[in-house]
């Protein structure tokens, strides 16, 4: 599948270029974590990179790490692309805010988006031991609220739902907001195609949580979370079950690396874009693979399964 296979290899390329520079020119123990396609092993040359820094309790967020501007010039040069400016990345975040505040009037939509990629799409850029000793963290605080062995991690998994839902919302504010409106066609494709997959394959991840002891629940989710959500589904369902699918999604890859389609769909608005056949196409390969995707999950996991329930109830 040539769109996955290439945009493994950009991205595998790219991390290990950039992981080499940092660990020479950021101070020892500083954690930087990506999100987004590099991180899912996903992007091509016009992808930008998503990351942010994990301070250490107790240090001042108010004040500029000495080492901010390097790494944002290291990232810039090797990648091109930093992520949009005044959202939730390219920015210091205290551990604290990935431990707490989960829910509530302090939940905002930055940290909520921190939190949730971390776990479903987050790698390292530096430090990997204490990159996986945080997610481990994260894992353990969710599943503490669980009550029963016999039951889903239903906290995080409320939290995943609440998460894409909440990317739902936000793409229609982002789309026709009446304040500084974003292009609209690219995020629209990758709704229904990448965040969507995200999403699933955290209900996969919980899925497997039933009928688990808390200890078990937290390796299940923690070794899931290592892999890329393309290799959760596979994991699951098996190469068979999910050919078709992955199929869809490499075509969806393979688009979207193409200069000239990006391009063009950056141009499209919402009054004239819709019957462009360009957008259609992608637009309707985007509604067969949520077919195809909600039959994967139905049939690898049976109509009496607790997830089913889960996350209509």
């Amino acid at each position: 599948m040539k769109g996955i296979t290439e945009a493994i290899d950009f991205s595998e390329g790219k991390l290990r270029e950039l992981r080499e520079a940092l660990s020479a020119s950021m101070p020892d123990g500083q954690l930087v974590v990506t999100c987004g396609s590099y991180a899912r092993r996903e992007a091509s040359p016009s992808s930008d990179m998503d990351y942010y820094s994990i301070l250490d309790d107790g240090t001042d967020k108010s004040l500029t790490p000495p080492w901010d501007a390097p790494l944002r010039n290291e990232i810039e040069g090797r990648v091109g692309k930093l992520p949009a400016a005044q959202g939730a990345f390219a920015t210091n975040v205290g551990e604290q805010e990935l431990l707490e505040n989960y829910g509530g009037s302090r939940d905002s939509n930055d940290t909520i988006t921190r939190r949730m990629l971390y776990l479903l799409e987050g790698d390292y850029l530096t430090c990997p031991e204490k990159f996986k000793a945080l997610r481990r963290r994260i894992i353990e605080r969710y599943v503490d609220h669980t009550p029963g062995d016999h039951q889903l991690a239903f906290y995080l998994l409320n939290d995943i739902i609440r998460y894409w839902r909440t990317l739902a919302v936000d793409y229609a504010d982002k789309t026709y907001g009446v304040e500084n409106p974003k292009p609209w066609a690219v995020r629209n494709i990758k709704l229904i195609f990448s965040r969507k997959l995200i999403y699933a394959s955290g209900l996969f991840s919980v899925a497997l949580t039933a009928d688990r002891t808390k200890e078990d629940k937290c390796d299940i989710l923690e070794d899931m979370f290592n892999r890329t959500p393309l290799d959760r589904l596979r994991y699951v369902s098996g190469d068979i079950a999910i050919e078709r699918l992955f199929q869809m999604y490499s075509f969806f890859l393979d688009q979207l690396s193409d200069p000239s389609v990006r391009q063009h769909l950056d141009t499209l608005t919402t009054e004239t874009g819709r019957l462009d056949k360009i957008f259609r196409r992608l637009k309707n390969e985007g509604h067969y693979f949520s077919r195809e995707l909600m039959g994967v999950f139905t049939r690898t996991f049976h109509a009496s399964h607790p997830i089913h329930m889960a996350v209509i109830f």
